[in-house]
């Protein structure tokens, strides 16, 4: 049988994008949830490189790196955050070492919610032309 979801490039885009914004909200609220303990450090990635990184896998335009010799840079990445090519941190931080931004932390809460509902509703409008297919008895 064939499956006609798993192979669709859209929803499998729209999957990885939404798993990326779960995740980067996850970061978000225990960013907020320690927003009063001393020496609490931001945590975040750049949910845009996560998710070039994510569609150049789906393309297969990846190229595969080895550490070819012991003196090259490790290859492990956080296995809690997609990897990221720019490190982002408030420029400021609180007496007490604390630098989560509760106006930068709600900016990005709000962009990666409207990043999470924007790829649901094209996931969604996708599995409607499947259900359509189906539905209609047509197949390509």
């Amino acid at each position: 049988m064939f499956d006609l979801v798993s192979v669709n490039p859209m929803i499998q885009s729209m999957d990885r994008s939404m798993g990326l914004a779960t995740q980067r909200m996850s970061l978000i609220a225990a960013n907020l949830a320690n927003i009063d303990t001393p020496g609490y450090r931001t945590q975040d990635f750049s949910f845009t490189a996560a998710m070039k990184n994510e569609i150049a896998k789906l393309d297969g335009n990846i190229m595969p790196i080895a550490q070819t010799n012991p003196k090259h840079f490790s290859l492990q990445t956080s296995p809690s955050l997609p990897p990221s090519a720019d490190p982002i941190r408030p420029n400021w931080e609180r007496n007490d070492g604390n630098d989560v931004s509760l106006d930068r932390e709600n900016v990005a809460l709000a962009r990666t919610q409207s990043a999470y509902t924007l790829s649901a509703s094209f996931a969604q409008q996708e599995l409607r032309k499947i259900y359509q297919l189906i539905r209609d008895g047509v197949a390509h």
